[in-house]
């Protein structure tokens, strides 16, 4: 059997033309661009080929509005994973804590033989005065080295030999710290390294203990 071939007939093309016709006194260099002009407007528009990526999608640059909010979206999921991505900084090592430093022990203090040179006086004194604390001791000291030795400036030595030669008990081994004390409650005055001297408070205390 013979099978007849069903016949396409072609799809017929527009083919329609309108001229306008203008008329007018131009000068030559006008109606060059006129034709130029009618020329340009007589070419076929070209069609806006868009190509496809790999993936089915056009380019961002071609999408509608709609389309590049889409993409905006997606850049802004990336971003958000290459956050929780980053690994978090390493808090930095603690200083090494610092050895304390150990406190020196305090200089013991030296007896000066011939600091005092009426012993039985200055023991007849002190027995007088009676100190009890150590502030007042010290300050009994001073006062007797001052009125009746001569010294008007004290150190921990002196103060030491007038504890020997009273004699008072000596269970302790910082013997500065009382300096500061009577500085502090006004009754001493530091005049040097290690020097102290009884002001006039003072005085009036060792003569008033009672005061």
């Amino acid at each position: 059997m013979v099978t007849k071939k069903t016949q396409v007939e072609p799809q017929k093309k527009s083919n329609k033309f309108r001229l306008v016709v203008f008329e007018g006194d131009l000068s030559d260099g006008s109606i060059s661009e006129l034709a130029q002009a009618l020329t340009s407007a007589l070419k076929p528009i070209a069609p806006t080929i868009i190509r496809q990526l790999p993936n089915g999608k056009a380019p961002a640059q071609l999408l509608a509005p709609e389309h590049e909010e889409e993409v905006e979206d997606d850049e802004e999921t990336v971003i958000e994973g290459d956050l929780e991505e980053q690994e978090e900084p390493t808090p930095a090592a603690s200083a090494a804590p610092k050895t304390p430093r150990t406190k020196k022990p305090p200089k013991p203090p030296t007896y000066l033989p011939d600091l005092i040179t009426d012993m039985a006086a200055f023991k007849e004194f002190a027995k007088q005065k009676a100190p009890k604390s150590k502030n007042q001791q010290y300050l009994v000291a001073a006062y007797w080295l001052k009125k009746f030795g001569g010294v008007e400036n004290v150190n921990a030595d002196m103060i030491y030999t007038c504890y020997k030669s009273a004699p008072w008990p000596a269970g302790f081994n910082d013997w500065s710290q009382t300096f500061h004390n009577l500085v502090h409650a006004e009754l001493m005055r530091k005049v040097g390294k290690g020097e102290f001297a009884i002001n006039p408070t003072g005085e009036h205390q060792v003569d008033n203990p009672a005061a």
